[in-house]
């Protein structure tokens, strides 16, 4: 996990860089096009431009780029967005992600993420039932399916480790747009330029020549 928030310089920066030697290998090309059924996503399915984001629900900067994404996808109705969770930091991140993933079955995966990010990063068994229920969770049909399903889940979590460690991502948060892969959170400016760098197909719009 990043210790500090990276200035725009900075992230242009790590983003030229990966452009420069990731976007070659096909993983990169058609991470974000195709993805486990199974994993949450917002946004139209024919959309041009996909984000996305690798994240553990106790990461404070997760929660810091939540906010920013929140407000680009409200701007950007046409924008697809992947949440990839990541639990990097622990049990309390696994176990939160599984209900995120859970949440998703029953089509109030939307609220909860927004709950979640917004509990304690503690993360306990009651800060997640909480969340559930501020959510409108079906708690039963939650439980259910966390064990009906246990299966799909953990090939889910498997796919997004390989596909993180596939990036060269070492925490979270990290944001794939395209061929370009973007480690630590951003602020809305960046993420906006990164947003119109790849659907210019050029590294130019971004400033890096």
């Amino acid at each position: 996990m990043p210790t500090s928030m990276p200035t725009l310089t900075q992230a242009l920066a790590a983003c030229a860089m990966i452009l420069t030697t990731a976007c070659g290998e096909a993983v990169v090309s058609s991470a974000t096009s195709s993805y486990d059924a199974n994993v949450p996503v917002a946004g139209p399915r024919d959309a041009v431009t996909v984000v996305s984001v690798f994240s553990d629900y106790r990461c404070g900067h997760c929660r810091a780029f939540h906010a920013v994404l929140d407000g680009f996808r409200r701007d950007n109705p046409n924008v697809r967005i992947v949440y990839r969770d990541w639990p990097v930091l622990g049990a309390q991140s696994e176990q939160a992600a599984r209900w995120a993933i859970a949440s998703a079955m029953q089509g109030r995966h939307a609220a909860f993420h927004d709950a979640l990010m917004a509990a304690p990063e503690e993360m306990n068994a009651n800060d997640l039932a909480r969340a559930a229920a501020r959510a409108g969770v079906d708690m039963d049909r939650l439980h259910r399916d966390l064990d009906v399903r246990e299966d799909a889940i953990d090939a889910t979590l498997r796919e997004t480790d390989a596909l993180a460690r596939s990036y060269g991502l070492q925490g979270t948060p990290g944001i794939v747009i395209g061929k370009l892969v973007i480690p630590g959170a951003i602020d809305r400016a960046t993420l906006d330029k990164a947003v119109v760098a790849i659907r210019n197909q050029s590294s130019n719009a971004i400033g890096m020549n």
